[in-house]
């Protein structure tokens, strides 16, 4: 199978470095099976090249070198990986003129996917794909923090930011900084089977099927708009969530009837003021259960909800986990130790 990656400037390293690995372990996992089976040894089942635009070295987010090693206009590739196109944190304002370098890059796709190719992206390659026009009636994902820059520039396309990856037949995308693993994995399943992936991932020490994004999602209330009566009400909302207010007290502080209220801030920030209160409040959840031992419940009553089951319901559909399992997977606080006071001071 003829894979191409294609690296553009400012790419993670990473998406297109590991995935060259990974796809290097799957061959060898395939000659090694074939041997185990008293075959001949086969040849490589993926033939995976890496190429730029322009036939140059590109330099990678971390300041390394990518270079090809393959002719962007004389590959026939049966798939193409994208890799991450641009830095999810800081795209916005610079994002129109860092797309505007790949119009090539746009063109190459389109002629490929009208031959049949199946086109791939990591990360935030499917802003690439939806530049190339690719994207369109499809159901796509990107790294969680370029979400909003990705509905501002694309408001026609479904982004769907909890899944993980999404497999369209034609058209893959994976979110996240190192999606490009469950990727790879992913493609090694489709394209060669089951037996090849469980092989390589024994090797990687891969054995986890991730699905979802939203426990990894932090919430930043969207304020890239131009409505400063709204920007006003997200700034005293992020200061007062922990109090108890209604729709209609915020909009009088901006200075707007309750509906054309509800209208503007939907029209600004994507969310209605009620899950934008709701967010608010779960992500200060989070940060004290990643900062604190203080108990669940208490946790919430801090923050404003005195109906504990409704938070937890709330919490778990927000983030995918329940608090507790939250707390275990992202606390950095160390509980102190109970019971051993003989080996304090000993080494």
């Amino acid at each position: 199978m003829k894979i191409v990656l294609l690296a553009l400037p400012h790419c993670a390293a990473a998406s297109v470095h590991g995935i060259l690995d990974i796809f290097t372990t799957a061959n060898y996992c395939h000659a090694r099976l074939s041997g185990a089976a008293g075959k001949r040894p086969l040849e490589p089942y993926f033939n995976i090249k890496v190429v730029t635009q322009n036939d140059q070295p590109v330099t990678a987010y971390n300041g390394m070198a990518i270079a090809p090693n393959a002719a962007f206009e004389s590959v026939e590739p049966d798939l193409i990986i994208v890799a991450s196109a641009i830095e999810a944190i800081t795209a916005g304002a610079a994002l129109p003129e860092h797309l505007a370098q790949f119009h090539d890059a746009y063109e190459w796709l389109r002629r490929h996917t009208e031959r049949g190719t199946i086109v791939a992206s990591a990360c935030t390659g499917s802003f690439v794909l939806a530049e190339a026009g690719l994207l369109e009636g499809k159901t796509v994902t990107t790294h969680w923090r370029a979400a909003e820059h990705f509905r501002q520039r694309y408001p026609e396309i479904r982004l769907d930011i909890d899944r993980l990856l999404i497999d369209s037949g034609d058209i893959i995308c994976a979110g996240g900084a190192t999606a490009y693993i469950d990727l790879s994995f992913h493609l090694i399943e489709r394209f060669a089977g089951q037996g090849l992936a469980s092989a390589v991932s024994k090797l990687h020490l891969f054995d986890s099927k991730r699905q979802q994004q939203t426990p990894y999602i932090t919430f930043y209330g969207y304020k890239s708009h131009k409505d400063n009566a709204v920007k006003k009400a997200q700034e005293w909302m992020e200061s007062h969530y922990a109090e108890h207010f209604s729709v209609d007290d915020v909009a009088a502080l901006a200075g707007l009837g309750g509906r054309t209220f509800k209208r503007r801030f939907k029209e600004a920030t994507g969310e209605n003021p009620i899950n934008y209160l709701q967010q608010l409040r779960v992500e200060a959840v989070k940060h004290q259960l990643e900062t604190t031992l203080k108990s669940s419940n208490e946790i919430i009553w801090e923050v404003g909800y005195e109906d504990i089951s409704s938070f937890r319901r709330l919490f778990k559909r927000a983030t995918g986990c329940t608090m507790e399992q939250y707390r275990k997977r992202f606390s950095y606080v160390t509980p102190p130790r109970v019971g051993i006071p003989a080996l304090e001071g000993r080494i």
